[in-house]
């Protein structure tokens, strides 16, 4: 009896273990005051609409989107307030081909239903795919040549 009391709680600890948290809301008092004078150093005007605590590969950021001139944007922050990337949605075709053709051959159903493009002040160019693939959500970040850096549940 005791073994069945256990079981629940021991899985739910085993999971959140396991699985990666999902990038939330955070409220404007939780983000470092670094990531908020980072934004406003390169963008005085902006408009903060929301912060998300996100992981890229293991290092810790702060994806901030705002409106400039009424257009969206994202830029990621480090927790210092080091400009990091900027992200930017893009139409499915604009991916390209040697993505997709990663993609059909990493997952034998697919359905492609989000991507953007990442631009690293380096000059790098990574690809962030939302794609439904053998019946499960998946989050996957790419290179331009279809190599995958990345891939969790979503």
């Amino acid at each position: 009896m005791h073994k069945n009391k256990l079981l629940p709680p021991l899985l739910a600890t085993l999971a959140f273990a396991v699985f990666p948290a999902q990038a939330a809301k955070l409220p404007l008092s939780e983000v470092p005051q670094a990531v908020i004078n980072g934004l406003k150093e390169r963008h005085p005007d902006a408009k903060i609409i929301k912060v998300e605590e996100e992981h890229h590969f293991a290092i810790k950021l702060y994806e901030v989107k705002f409106k400039l001139e009424g257009k969206k944007q994202e830029l990621l922050y480090t927790p210092q307030g080091e400009y990091f990337s900027y992200e930017e949605d893009i139409k499915i075709s604009e991916l390209p081909e040697a993505v997709i053709n990663s993609l059909k051959q990493t997952f034998n159903k697919l359905s492609i239903e989000k991507a953007e493009k990442i631009k690293h002040p380096d000059g790098r160019i990574e690809y962030e795919i939302d794609v439904k693939g053998d019946n499960e959500e998946w989050e996957m970040i790419m290179t331009s040549t279809g190599e995958i850096w990345g891939q969790e549940r979503d």
